[in-house]
């Protein structure tokens, strides 16, 4: 038989891939071919002192995280068995290749690889819309940001529509079932682990401090973000090239660990601290931390006098 001389579809977007969804489940269409071009990304950024050129290991194992989702949904959708179920030769091709922008923790990497790559695993005439289906959902819910919008309780109501059309596909495809919950954990794990940022965007989405708290205080073993002000005395300083460490004490008996960045702080406020060390004396300081059962964590220093 000569082969087909029907296009591909191309998917370039993330609008493109919600309107090709809907073509697909309520249209009732069979759209032929799915390819993807400069989309979808698996795309991280978060923000905050703490993640400023820096990678926290925590953080980092979580983000690899993503790559074992990818392998188990792919081995479920082409062998119809798990991430062992993948030859060799293909593994190159699934593997995800990050790209750290300097000067925050901005991770980006190009997924349409491995997507391309299932579609050629899976393409096969007789089950081609449901093949269709299978692959735009993957590419919706890898970048992320559909799964986390399912959190927020004032989500917009296209967020609402775009969930429920969702839904509607995986009653289609229903072996993305065990998918979407298994990205859905490994995102809002990425989050706890970096509960104290100030913002985290994943794909679209970007996620309010809020938000992150919302999903950290899900999580077991995370702490939660406090911010604190008050007067406090300084027990003790210790001093390197670009910040400092402050022991603050607590109402109570507690005592915080703080960062000051000193690039953050006028060189007065900075004087300020040291003259209350050496006097003994109280100073009003802001921090934001993370609170534990069994103390605190990750402090800095957010401002410093009233």
């Amino acid at each position: 038989m000569p082969e087909s001389t029907q296009k591909p579809f191309i998917i370039s977007s993330e609008s493109l891939a919600w309107r090709a969804l809907e073509r697909l489940v309520d249209g009732d269409e069979d759209l032929g071919q799915i390819q993807f071009e400069g989309w979808p990304n698996v795309a991280l950024k978060v923000q905050g002192e703490r993640y400023s050129a820096t990678l926290p290991s925590g953080l980092m194992r979580q983000v690899s995280e993503i790559q074992s989702v990818v392998n188990r949904s792919y081995g479920r959708a082409a062998y119809k068995g798990d991430g062992r179920s993948i030859k060799h030769s293909e593994r190159d091709e699934l593997e995800l290749v990050y790209e750290i922008r300097e000067g925050s923790t901005e991770i980006k990497a190009d997924a349409t690889g491995l997507l391309n790559r299932l579609g050629d695993a899976i393409a096969k005439p007789s089950t081609q819309k449901v093949a269709g289906i299978t692959l735009v959902v993957l590419a919706l819910i890898i970048t992320g940001g559909v799964l986390i919008s399912n959190i927020s309780s004032d989500r917009k109501e296209i967020e609402t529509k775009r969930l429920e059309l969702l839904e509607r596909a995986i009653e289609k495809a229903p072996e993305l079932k065990d998918a979407t919950p298994e990205f859905q954990k490994v995102y809002r794990d990425i989050v706890s682990s970096a509960s104290d940022a100030d913002h985290i965007t994943i794909g679209s989405k970007k996620i309010s401090v809020g938000e992150i708290a919302e999903i950290a205080g899900g999580q077991r073993g995370t702490g939660q973000r406090v911010d604190i002000k008050g007067k406090y005395r300084v027990s003790s300083i210790r001093r390197f090239a670009k910040h400092c460490l402050i022991d603050v004490s607590l109402p109570g008996g507690e005592s915080l660990r703080a960062r000051v960045a000193f690039e953050k702080f006028p060189d007065e406020a900075l004087a300020a601290v040291s003259v209350a060390i050496a006097k003994n004396t109280s100073i009003t300081l802001s921090i934001t931390a993370m609170r534990h059962k069994d103390g605190y964590s990750n402090g800095r220093v957010t401002a410093i006098g009233a």
